[in-house]
């Protein structure tokens, strides 16, 4: 077996300036639950190994103008805690307490959850109705990409000896007396600690006096190789009416969506009942909401 050389990094600007150094791949690791199930299987074998867990600038939650920042070393467990984020994301929120168990949750980083790229990873569909970005540093500089086209491939997503150092998304705010919610679920093979067979996130604005939807974003994940976003349903429910049939509407748009991404797979049948379960749950934590 090959030997791995690990390195311990204080801050990112002493990691980049060592794998600057290293002709050989760098692997990075921070929570590791993930990666080390890797390791130890010989899945991947890396020359180097650089531990990211002991750099306190990664593991941040902040709002700053407009914005909030999360820092890539940030745990599920404090995402899921912040009250910063239960309030302004509710969405990330809800998803971070549904990652694994509790302890995989202490371990598990948003960072490495992303840089992972599951199609099931519960944090993305979140990330995208968010619109969230990436910020990324390696021996060639920094650079931001929303998550859309990070995730999309094409040049975005990470390069050899980069790191995603943080995530950040406008802090989304209705107009006169709408207001702004979001929402998360997840449907698995067992109730705790499970791998998502289906997960969506939702943000909707909402007007109460008129009943109306003024506009949401919709994002589904495990229904193919990347989660996505529903924008035909989210085109479809601008301006409208929350009367009896409309909950049964968004489940009808959700089991097409079903049917286009996965058109004669053994899964098909069962996820276009499932994902209409799941839209009833979302919308009725959603409108529900004060």
């Amino acid at each position: 077996m090959t030997k791995c050389e690990l390195v311990c990094p204080a801050t990112v600007a002493e990691g980049i300036e060592t794998i600057s150094r290293i002709n050989e791949d760098v692997v990075f690791i921070s929570g590791g639950t993930d990666l080390v199930i890797k390791l130890q299987g010989g899945q991947i074998r890396p020359a180097w190994l650089m531990d990211l867990s002991l750099i306190p600038e990664l593991k941040f939650i902040k709002e700053v103008e407009g914005r909030v920042r999360i820092g890539s070393g940030t745990t599920f467990t404090q995402i899921s805690e912040s009250d910063l984020l239960s309030g302004k994301a509710r969405c990330l929120s809800q998803a971070a307490s549904q990652v694994g168990s509790a302890q995989i949750r202490n371990r598990a980083t948003i960072g490495g959850n992303i840089a992972n790229a599951s199609p099931a990873g519960d944090s993305l569909p979140a990330l995208l109705v968010l619109e969230a970005w990436i910020n990324i540093a390696g021996p060639q500089g920094m650079r931001r990409v929303p998550f859309a086209q990070f995730q999309g491939g094409e040049g975005q997503g990470l390069q050899k000896k980069e790191l995603i150092t943080e995530i950040d998304f406008p802090i989304w705010k209705s107009q006169g007396r709408a207001g702004i919610t979001s929402a998360f679920g997840k449907i698995g093979s067992r109730t705790a600690v499970t791998i998502a067979r289906l997960n969506m996130a939702a943000m909707v604005e909402y007007d109460p006096e008129d009943q109306k939807i003024l506009s949401s974003r919709w994002a589904v994940g495990a229904l193919g190789p990347i989660p996505f976003r529903l924008e035909e349903l989210e085109r479809g429910l601008q301006g409208k009416k929350v009367n009896s049939v409309f909950a049964e509407e968004v489940a009808d748009h959700l089991t097409d969506a079903v049917d286009r991404a996965i058109p004669g797979r053994a899964s098909q049948e069962y996820k276009r009942q499932a994902i209409r379960g799941l839209a009833y749950d979302l919308l009725e934590d959603l409108l529900s909401k004060p």
